[in-house]
């Protein structure tokens, strides 16, 4: 069985990419190899009653059944992967985290959901969050959370929809660690806000009820901040 990939095209690193890739559901039955397609609701629910392993990203909350294998954009990155290597080794990480997107003003809100869920499987469970948002109909709109994760551990997290160029600053203050990223001013392949089909299907998650519970609720809490 194949692999279908639902993904936003701009994010995908090709030349990173080591499986076959083809553009159509069509030549990946005939051949045995991984479909990677535009994120469109009709493609998805033309695929997802057949027998097929597909992979969808976080922000199609809407979509998520158990099953299907859903992956988070910020887990992908490799600047991500590896502080998150970093951080891990730490005994109960205790620090602070702070993460700033400037995101196009069509990208989909869930993304926020997607993030709290990569940090809370990092950090722990949130044992309180806190949600502030500027009027959506003004741009820039902006959306901060912040998260308590308990044990002396917190995250800031702030969001820009704007039309600028998409970019991510992210600091993690621990208590033996200080780990620093902007993608806008690092020059290094890791810097590159894309990532490989390869690394979508290696660290998917299976969607289960646990987590398409976790995502709903995240989801509700950003947007149950709303003012």
């Amino acid at each position: 069985m194949g692999n279908i990939v639902f993904a936003r095209l701009d994010k995908i690193d090709h030349q990173a990419t080591l499986r076959t890739i083809v553009d159509t559901v069509e030549q990946q039955a005939e051949q045995d190899v991984t479909a990677l397609l535009s994120i469109s609701k009709t493609k998805l629910d033309a695929v997802l009653n057949e027998n097929n392993n597909i992979f969808i990203p976080s922000t199609l909350l809407d979509n998520v059944a158990e099953g299907v294998n859903v992956y988070f954009d910020l887990e992908n990155y490799p600047f991500f992967q590896k502080i998150k290597e970093v951080i891990e080794k730490e005994h109960k990480p205790k620090g602070v985290l702070r993460l700033r997107r400037i995101i196009g003003n069509d990208e989909s809100k869930e993304l926020i959901a997607g993030d709290l869920y990569v940090l809370s499987s990092l950090l722990g469970e949130p044992q309180d969050v806190q949600v502030k948002h500027t009027n959506h109909t003004v741009s820039p709109y902006h959306v901060i959370v912040t998260v308590n994760f308990g044990g002396g551990t917190m995250a800031h997290m702030e969001y820009t929809f704007s039309d600028q160029d998409e970019r991510i600053e992210l600091e993690w203050s621990g208590i033996k660690t200080i780990l620093e990223f902007d993608s806008e001013t690092m020059n290094s392949i890791d810097s590159s806000l894309t990532y490989p089909v390869d690394s979508i299907i290696d660290i998917a998650h299976t969607a289960d009820q646990s987590l398409i519970k976790r995502l709903i609720n995240y989801n509700q809490l950003v947007n149950g901040g709303a003012n």
